[in-house]
């Protein structure tokens, strides 16, 4: 009996172990919350190179304005985080996801503007930039697949992180960096955060015109004791690794500790005296919370970063002549003389001409003829996952142009390469 026990309990321990490893399997949508960021990190990546390649005055890029790794870098990097996705992530059968980014092009003046001119925009051209913009916006694309080598904890994370907020969820972004180049990511990132404590501590006002820096100027023995401090702060949370390539650390220090130092270093300062004790509390009511944090970022050296490996089998392949093309289609509308608004009037007028250069380039689409000697129409009429690829793939045409042509109406150009549709077109057609 007791060794029928044993066997029932043994049973029943292996049960609940097998509904635990379910339970901690993510589910499918939490898989393709994970692919959608893969693919944000990617069009987020493809952002940066735009950027990064634009001329920021003439003759010199914005990439030759920034030492890689530098403040400034690492400050237009993470201004660009300001992108949001637009519309719904497009999923294929073959595992890709696509998904795109928007931000204003003034935005991106502003931040270059920022790490390379002091913020002075007239010294800023980025004219190529500019021109790629539709209604103000930049929009890029990226695609990813699940990566490899992503744990089930790290779908269960992608799922449930704000959608419009990078978020740390490692190995995304950090494909090709060595495991050395992170540990060098990570330290400069601590090395800033600390920095940028005692920064931001200096700076703290004790009275009118006077601050920590001012208390503590002068005195190796003050400097001493609040470098002390500094030290032993510990590090809030494990480090960041954000999909920009970014390593973030965030270093915290307690308010009340603070003050209790500033004390002390006020007893070693030379003069001293001149700040009383209410000086020093009032802190505590500047700063309006018990906890003082200050994040550094840091980023692996170039050398560390592995160029990216072709996507998937086959892809060191020849392409056919049709695969290496693009379709592109122009749709025209006139401006209406009913809306007084001219602005407006020529954004509902490129707005009408982009969807008639979509029914055109569906049309186009349709026609072309796949390796199968079948047209994408008869295979899609007659395959439902065929069709709902052609559906997602129609939906990432870009905007070639957009202008005013010599008649008056309204022009928009939309561009479409017919790789992605020859990589999922090789798919086999299901089984009867």
């Amino acid at each position: 009996m007791a060794s029928a026990r044993h066997i029932l309990l043994a049973a029943a321990l292996v049960g609940a172990a097998a509904l635990a490893a379910a339970a901690a399997e993510p589910t499918q949508a939490q898989w393709d919350a994970l692919a959608a960021r893969a693919a944000q990190a990617d069009a987020l990546r493809n952002l940066t190179q735009l950027v990064w390649a634009s001329h920021v005055a003439q003759g010199k890029t914005v990439a030759e304005a920034l030492a890689p790794g530098s403040d400034g870098d690492i400050r237009l990097r993470v201004a660009l985080r300001a992108a949001r996705m637009v519309g719904q992530p497009r999923r294929y059968s073959d595992g890709v996801t696509e998904a795109d980014l928007e931000i204003a092009a003034s935005a991106v003046v502003q931040a270059v503007s920022d790490v390379c001119t002091g913020g002075d925009r007239a010294k800023v051209w980025l004219e190529d930039l500019k021109a790629r913009g539709e209604e103000g916006l930049l929009r890029v694309s990226g695609r990813a697949r699940v990566p490899d080598d992503a744990g089930p904890d790290v779908a269960v994370a992608a799922a449930a992180a704000p959608p419009d907020e990078p978020a740390a969820l490692y190995p995304i972004g950090w494909e090709g960096v060595t495991a050395a180049g992170r540990v060098e990511a990570q330290r400069a990132a601590r090395v800033r955060a600390y920095e940028a404590m005692g920064a931001r501590i200096r700076a703290l006002p004790l009275r009118s015109a006077e601050t920590v820096g001012k208390m503590v100027e002068g005195s190796p023995a003050a400097e001493g004791r609040l470098d002390v401090f500094l030290r032993s702060l510990p590090v809030a949370g494990p480090p960041r690794l954000m999909p920009d390539r970014v390593a973030e650390v965030t270093v915290a220090a307690s308010v009340r500790d603070l003050i209790q130092v500033l004390k002390e270093v006020r007893a070693l300062a030379p003069g001293g005296d001149r700040w009383r004790d209410d000086d020093i509390d009032q802190v505590s009511v500047l700063l309006k919370t018990d906890r003082l944090e200050a994040v550094g970022r840091g980023m692996p050296p170039p050398a560390s970063v592995r160029a990216a490996q072709p996507e998937g089998p086959g892809r060191s392949a020849p392409l056919p002549d049709w695969a290496a093309q693009a379709l592109e289609a122009t749709g025209a509308a006139a401006l209406s003389d009913e809306i007084t608004d001219r602005d407006r009037a020529r954004v509902l007028a490129a707005r009408s001409a982009k969807a008639r250069a979509l029914a055109d380039l569906e049309s186009r689409l349709g026609a072309v003829k796949l390796d199968d000697g079948r047209t994408v129409a008869d295979r899609a009429a007659k395959e439902e996952v065929f069709r709902n690829d052609v559906a997602a793939f129609l939906a990432s045409a870009r905007t070639a142009s957009s202008r005013r042509a010599d008649d008056g109406r309204w022009e928009v150009t939309l561009r479409l390469p017919l790789l992605r549709l020859y990589e999922f077109s090789r798919r086999a057609a299901p089984g009867p």
